[in-house]
């Protein structure tokens, strides 16, 4: 839950800034924010699913399959 939040903050606190000061970011710090966001949504969505599966003793596919596709999307645009 708090990598969510962090997650969050990442994202909401440069568009405040930007948002207050009217001056923009580059680009490389945008993607570096971004990055940063996904990062710790993985980082949540990896804990959440091994405390699903610990809880409930069954592997859950969902889970896996969200984490698999935001590493293909941090990937795409590491790589980008």
């Amino acid at each position: 839950m708090i990598s969510y939040i962090i997650a969050f903050l990442v994202i909401f606190i440069p568009i405040f800034i930007v948002s207050v000061t009217d001056n923009g970011f580059s680009s490389f710090y945008g993607k570096t924010f971004i990055t940063l966001a996904i990062i710790f949504i993985i980082i949540g969505k990896i804990l959440t699913t091994f405390k699903r599966t610990i809880d409930d003793g069954a592997m859950h596919w969902t889970g896996i399959g969200s984490i698999t596709g935001l590493l293909i999307v941090l990937l795409w645009g590491v790589l980008r």
